[in-house]
């Protein structure tokens, strides 16, 4: 990844990592707050039905004095101790009640006015005498021909042989009541339909169950019923969503221009930076003519100053090395040149000796004598003439003439050359390259191709060569592989040295030529011992 591409990374997670820290604490802290601001109205609420209970409690009281201080009542207890009890007429619900029964003190049914079957019956109930003549109700299930209903039931004492058995029903009215009054879902289980949950519950505290507050109004478990209330939550959730959304928005608008302000600022900089590559690219192949200028004033401005004067050093300094070099390399050839034209003067000098000796001794086997001292001074004249030949062609080797070469056309001029060698099979020429053209210097790369060829071909008298060209988009590769015996390590440790070579009669400078061409065109060749046997040169020019 470029170091743009981080800075960009490194920009966004600082815009969008903060807003969503303090998205998430807000959130999380609103939800704890949310649900402790429930819990909170959820009890507030409870002692409210509490308020409201003790109220409706007391209204419930003060009609059932009015009920057992009233004339109807009275006369109803005449026409039961008369016997006339088929006259006896009163509607509770004119009293706030919804039923009604007079009972023995045995708890038998005298009179009903509503529900009639119980009219002879015994109610089934666990009564407290004590408490017949105390305020307070009792909660139970009562039935009638609507079903059950939960009440709170009300007995008084009359008078001696008879009881009062009164209620009021928590009804659907009463239930509507509750649940506009504590906000909340108010529902009745009754027996059966309980779920054990409630159970367990105190009546008037209140619980969370299943994500939700709970409370028992009223009723237990010796009472067959539950009244239960669900308070509602959440009602402050529409701020909390708000202030989320608010909050969002804020933080999506920020990570946008956070986003916008990273892009735009490492875009100028990613400009900045690909400018001093480009001029690093072309310092790099030795251009160091071409001033490095910054497009804004500022750091930049200052590394480009300071990429030009060191250019400008480098040029001097390359101006000196390549001197200094110069002077060096041609002291290394000259010591070369005259070592190896050394080698041939000596047997020149003896063949001269000993055609001398034989002419001044009047030798018999003269001729003879002059017809090989004339053959081996002729050899080492050749052989002299050759070194310098070579001498000569290294030194006045110019810089290449670098343009745009088809590779195609490049290689059909190559394999013109080697047309036999081709057709016998002992030189194969693979090209996989993936770019039709490169650049270089056509007639010295084919000399350098030639001179690897050639040496391939006389390793050995059987040997195979093979010719592989490869190219990408970053440049291209040559491989010129033999089947011969490979190179000695000798060789391989002195690669390019003038004069050395393990052929004979060889000068040593071939490879010497190809690799100043190669240097020439700013590439790299290296010499290799194939693993399967033969040797190998790898030629790699840059794209």
């Amino acid at each position: 990844m470029t170091f743009t591409g981080k800075i960009r990374i490194y920009l966004i997670a600082v815009a969008v990592l903060p807003p969503l820290l303090v998205m998430t604490v807000i959130y999380f802290h609103s939800v704890k707050q949310l649900e402790s601001s429930d819990r909170q109205q959820a009890y507030k609420n409870l002692q409210r039905f509490k308020t409201f209970n003790s109220s409706f409690q007391e209204e419930l009281e003060a009609n059932l004095a009015e009920l057992l201080a009233s004339q109807s009542l009275r006369k109803v207890l005449l026409l039961l101790k008369s016997e006339r009890a088929e006259r006896v007429e009163l509607d509770p619900r004119s009293f706030g009640f919804d039923f009604m029964e007079i009972l023995d003190t045995n708890y038998r049914v005298l009179a009903t006015f509503h529900r009639p079957g119980l009219l002879g019956e015994k109610i089934q109930r666990d009564f407290d005498s004590e408490r017949f003549d105390t305020t307070g109700s009792i909660e139970t299930v009562e039935y009638d021909i609507e079903g059950p209903h939960a009440a709170f039931t009300y007995v008084r004492q009359i008078d001696q042989s008879m009881l009062l058995y009164t209620g009021r029903y928590m009804d659907a009215r009463y239930r509507q009541r509750l649940a506009e009054l504590l906000d909340a879902d108010v529902s009745v289980y009754i027996d059966v339909d309980t779920p054990l949950v409630y159970a367990g519950m105190e009546k008037g505290t209140l619980y969370e169950t299943g994500g939700a507050f709970r409370a028992v109004l009223a009723g237990a478990a010796s009472s067959d019923f539950f009244l239960v209330a669900t308070f509602a939550t959440g009602a402050e959730k529409p701020i909390f969503l708000s202030l989320l959304s608010v909050t969002g928005i804020v933080a999506l608008f920020s990570v946008i221009a956070a986003i916008a302000l990273g892009m735009f600022i490492t875009g100028r900089a990613k400009r900045e930076i690909d400018n001093l590559v480009q001029a690093s690219s072309r310092v790099a192949v030795g251009d160091f003519t071409t001033p490095v200028m910054a497009y804004e004033e500022g750091e930049f401005s200052q590394l480009a100053d300071s990429l030009t004067d060191m250019m400008v050093k480098l040029k001097a300094l390359q101006k000196e090395l390549a001197t200094t070099e110069k002077i060096a390399a041609w002291q290394t050839m000259g010591r070369k040149v005259a070592h190896e034209i050394k080698n041939p003067l000596t047997p020149i000098a003896v063949s001269v000796d000993d055609l001398r000796r034989s002419y001044r001794e009047r030798l018999p086997h003269f001729s003879k004598t002059l017809e090989e001292t004339t053959v081996t001074i002729k050899s080492e004249v050749n052989r002299m003439t050759k070194l310098l030949d070579q001498f000569v062609s290294f030194a006045r080797m110019s810089a290449p003439v670098i343009r745009t070469v088809e590779v195609d056309t490049f290689l059909k001029e190559m394999t013109a050359l080697y047309r036999r060698e081709i057709d016998s099979g002992r030189l194969t020429v693979v090209n996989t390259c993936r770019r039709d053209k490169f650049k270089l210097d056509p007639e010295a790369f084919k000399q350098v191709l030639i001179n690897l060829i050639k040496n391939g071909l006389e390793a050995a008298d059987d040997a195979v060569v093979t010719l592989t060209m490869s190219g990408e988009e970053d440049g291209l590769n040559i491989m010129v592989e033999d089947t011969g015996p490979g190179f000695t390590e000798e060789k391989l440790q002195n690669s390019f040295e003038p004069y050395f070579s393990t052929k004979k009669g060889g000068s040593g400078l071939g490879l010497v030529i190809c690799h100043r061409i190669v240097h020439d065109h700013g590439g790299t060749m290296e010499l290799y011992n194939r693993p399967e046997g033969g040797g190998g040169v790898r030629v790699r020019l840059p794209g």
